[in-house]
């Protein structure tokens, strides 16, 4: 996808003289956000499989909510953080967000 948006949004130079090329600005930005956004749908396939271990073991009154939700938090942020920042290196200077490349 991030190979789709740099073709799609190709400015090395992002004009911001007009207002088309704000909304060109506003697309790549909207097209990011949604990505960026529905990249952790992957994950909620994986936590409806463990719902059924959870209200087991809330029903018997194993352990509470928080000790069964913070260990999956915990290994998820790195992973998301990782996705974005790859997501940003690869189309932040071909969209044109910044002329400079070492900015």
């Amino acid at each position: 996808m991030a190979t789709i948006t740099m073709t799609l949004f190709l400015r090395t130079k992002m004009h911001k003289e007009t207002v088309i090329d704000g909304q060109i600005f506003l697309g790549a930005l909207f097209f990011s956000l949604i990505m960026l956004m529905f990249n952790g749908t992957t994950e909620l396939t994986m936590t409806i499989v463990k719902l059924p271990t959870f209200f087991k073991q809330r029903d018997h009154l194993f352990y509470p909510s928080w000790a069964y939700a913070i260990p999956s938090w915990i290994v998820r942020a790195p992973v998301t953080l990782v996705d974005a920042s790859i997501w940003i290196f690869l189309t932040y200077y071909v969209v044109g967000f910044d002329p400079n490349i070492w900015r």
